[in-house]
């Protein structure tokens, strides 16, 4: 996707990309929000998947805490994207401000998990973006433990399989899977021209129905 800019790929403009290609449900679901960051730009991330899988620990006190977590960690590539399944777990938190650091460290390009995330205000200064379904205290020591990496997960339905696109942005998160990822470019940039042409066209005085019969995008 390197023929893209700034915030010319946009989340929607990939989940209509992925309809025409028949993909309907490859959309995380609209729980999931950045860490609002206190920088004025609009939050965007693209990169490759990398996951983790977590599950309820096995013992509140475990003798090697957070092992699966820190070979994740050792493993993860920059410009990824970790995607951290938890079921959705509101148990604990899987993110924070440590991680955060080592990430950045390694030009990781950001994070997107279905569980929840801790140190919030330091994240927003971070301006690591991070998809979250919000906040908790709760350390995930004892609480939840990542039992896999680099394995397919699922979230809200949608299957990522590791090297999956990941496009999120303040709409919400696509997965796109890598067999259709060379065909992204060409069909994004043909609904990018339509709706450059429905706006001229409405522009120049047209009604938003003449512009929609003639371009067929809305």
């Amino acid at each position: 996707m390197n023929a893209f800019h700034g915030n010319e790929l946009t989340s929607a403009l990939v989940a209509d990309a992925l309809d025409t290609f028949g993909l309907r449900h490859q959309c995380l679901g609209p729980g999931l929000a950045p860490v609002r960051s206190e920088s004025a730009n609009p939050t965007c991330l693209v990169g490759p998947a990398f996951t983790l899988l977590a599950q309820a620990a096995a013992h509140p006190n475990p003798a090697s805490p957070y092992q699966g977590l820190l070979e994740g960690m050792d493993h993860v590539s920059a410009g990824a994207v970790v995607v951290f399944a938890t079921g959705n777990s509101a148990a604990a938190a899987v993110w924070g401000e440590l991680i955060t650091a080592a990430c950045q460290h390694k030009a990781v390009a950001g994070a997107v998990t279905d569980g929840f995330v801790r140190d919030a205000q330091a994240l927003a200064q971070s301006g690591f973006p991070v998809f979250n379904r919000g906040s908790v205290p709760y350390d995930s020591k004892g609480r939840l433990d990542v039992v896999a990496h680099q394995v397919p997960i699922e979230i809200d339905g949608v299957r990522v399989v590791p090297g999956d696109l990941i496009v999120a942005d303040t709409d919400g998160v696509v997965v796109v899977p890598q067999q259709v990822v060379p065909r992204l470019t060409r069909a994004v940039e043909a609904k990018q021209a339509a709706e450059h042409d429905v706006r001229a066209s409405v522009a120049r005085g047209s009604t938003l129905r003449q512009a929609f019969d003639q371009h067929g995008v809305l």
